[in-house]
């Protein structure tokens, strides 16, 4: 039997989002890219097996499926994971394949900001001066806390990044951005509920991923 001379790409985003050359990283925007300007391949799925990781990383992935998904077919097939970012990243996929217990949804953002002022203070005895040309030049100097300005700063930054992401979502499935918020919160989803309330299409694995992808794309041998 002779083969077929389609191709369907699959490209694995596996780990954290969190520029690791070992897991999930910018450069998976100049994947994307390059495949899907490759005239030899039909179809691309996109296996996301990902807890998310870093806001900034997932919408530059983001913005490059948005790009490229009008030139070819693009399915996202979910692992274990998909969640936070690693929705993020598969939200503007044409059709998004979950499978039964796929850990999904987590549409939520959150900031950490560490600081040491009891070690260094009170442990170590340092203590620091300096001179600054506005009130925000040290922000996040180790050796204090957040002032509530700041801490103020901060949230909002958290905050727009949430209406952001909720706000893609959105638009990527056809859902206003209140149903999203209601969805979202950092609430987690199994991938089976996750198609009862819109945030996947389909439950299945890699291969009905490939299937649907090759039925986009209408591939018939």
């Amino acid at each position: 039997q002779e083969k077929s001379k389609n191709k369907i790409a699959i490209i694995y985003a596996e780990g954290n989002i969190d520029g690791n050359e070992k897991n999930i990283h910018a450069g998976y925007t100049k994947t994307i890219k390059k495949v899907l300007k490759d005239d030899e391949i039909s179809a691309v799925v996109f296996r996301v097996n990902s807890p998310g990781g870093s806001a900034l990383i997932s919408d530059e992935i983001l913005t490059q499926m948005k790009f490229s998904k009008n030139k070819k077919p693009i399915v996202v097939s979910m692992g274990n994971y998909a969640a936070s970012g690693g929705y993020y990243i598969s939200c503007a996929a044409d059709k998004i394949i979950a499978s039964p217990n796929t850990i999904t949804g987590s549409i939520g953002v959150f900031g950490l900001f560490f600081t040491a002022e009891e070690l260094l203070n009170d442990k170590m005895k340092l203590y620091f001066d300096n001179v600054k040309t506005n009130k925000f030049s040290d922000l996040g100097q180790l050796n204090r806390s957040l002032s509530e300005e700041e801490r103020s700063m901060i949230q909002v930054s958290v905050k727009n990044t949430y209406n952001n992401f909720i706000t893609h979502v959105s638009n990527a499935r056809g859902m206003s951005v209140q149903e999203v918020d209601s969805i979202g919160q950092g609430r987690v989803w199994t991938g089976i509920r996750a198609k009862e309330i819109g945030l996947v299409d389909t439950i299945g694995g890699l291969v009905k991923a490939i299937e649907t992808a090759s039925n986009l794309a209408e591939i018939k041998d």
